[in-house]
């Protein structure tokens, strides 16, 4: 009978381990949105106050990836142009 209550006693302990834990996370994921929407709430109201503003704190805009086949495409277009070049002589 002891061995029972012991474990009956652990998995207790264990539940109430695991929903301190989630507490304390469902807690933190609030205090984290709350914080989102109070910065957002700040910048629209920036925005209705001063207008749109450059905000050049933010990351700046990221340049669009080169294309990696430019390269190739101007060797073709070069050589057509060549091509069309020599064919009118």
């Amino acid at each position: 009978m002891g061995v029972w209550k012991s474990l009956v006693d652990r998995m207790k302990d264990k539940r109430d381990e695991l929903a301190r834990k989630a507490a304390r996370k469902a807690a933190q994921t609030a205090v984290d949105s709350a914080g989102r929407l109070v910065g957002g709430v700040g910048k629209a109201l920036e925005r209705a106050l001063f207008g749109d503003l450059e905000d050049n704190s933010e990351a700046p805009a990221e340049k669009a990836p080169a294309d990696p086949f430019a390269k190739l495409k101007a060797a073709e277009a070069e050589k057509k142009e060549r091509e069309r070049l020599e064919r009118r002589k």
